[in-house]
């Protein structure tokens, strides 16, 4: 075998030089997803500090006895934070009294909230939840007026009122729900139900009564609109426009 021979034959033996993979595209594909991981987790950090925040604020500027349940809607919320105005904040408060009544779950969502003097206070362009007051406490209600009733829901969204008329005996009657100004719910008596002596087709007014509820935390105004009995007891709609708040209270804007 001649050395040319020697030399082709080793040529054809020879292995290709192994083909370099380019690792730069996964290696950003690591950094982008660190780096979302590290954004979002800033993120969420940032909103649960504010959403303490404003809760804080809530409970000293409205004197509520515990510290309501506040979450920040859409994400991001730096982004939110940076334009320092806020789409959409929901607050939850339990068991807050008014002129003894007491309203057992009120829920507010506060649209364009734009937060200042680190979170200290807010403008808010529109709020808008329900109050509810359940049986037991409208009934706690009645009691602090003298009058010993019972209240489930009625037909129709109307309120049973049972309880005891003097000459009457247990009466039970089907109210009708009405509104005034200042937050004052009225239960007046529309039907009876049962009764244990005839009423000739009277109704009596003996079992009805008011429910002064007064200021309602952040100025909402309880509307007539979807107003509505359930088992659980009365939920009414509740709204307020252009609304300040401050850690010493509310004004309207």
């Amino acid at each position: 075998m001649t050395s040319e021979e020697g030399l082709d034959q080793l040529q054809w033996q020879a292995h290709p030089p192994p083909v370099r993979r380019r690792k730069w595209p996964t290696r950003l594909a690591i950094t982008l997803l660190v780096l979302v991981g590290l954004f979002v987790a800033a993120d969420r950090i940032t909103v649960g500090i504010a959403e303490s925040q404003i809760a804080k604020r809530i409970q000293q500027s409205q004197n509520l006895q515990s510290k309501p349940s506040v979450a920040i809607a859409n994400f991001p919320f730096l982004t939110q934070l940076i334009g320092m105005k806020l789409d959409k904040v929901s607050v939850d408060a339990r068991g807050i009294t008014r002129n003894g009544v007491r309203v057992t779950d009120l829920h507010v969502d506060l649209k364009g909230v734009a937060p200042s003097d680190g979170f200290k206070q807010a403008d808010v362009d529109h709020l808008s939840g329900t109050a509810l007051f359940s049986w037991t406490d409208m009934e706690s209600a009645a009691a602090a007026q003298g009058l010993d009733v019972t209240l489930t829901d009625g037909p129709d969204n109307t309120v049973r009122v049972t309880g005891n008329i003097p000459g009457l005996g247990k009466t039970t009657l089907q109210s009708h729900l009405s509104l005034a100004a200042g937050n004052r719910l009225q239960l007046t008596a529309s039907k009876v139900e049962s009764s244990s002596l005839g009423l000739a087709g009277r109704v009596p007014r003996e079992l009805d009564f008011p429910i002064n509820v007064g200021t309602l935390p952040m100025q909402l105004t309880l509307q007539m609109a979807n107003m509505q009995t359930s088992a659980d007891g009365l939920r009414v709609y509740a709204e307020a426009d252009h609304v300040l708040v401050t850690g010493s209270g509310v004004s309207s804007g």
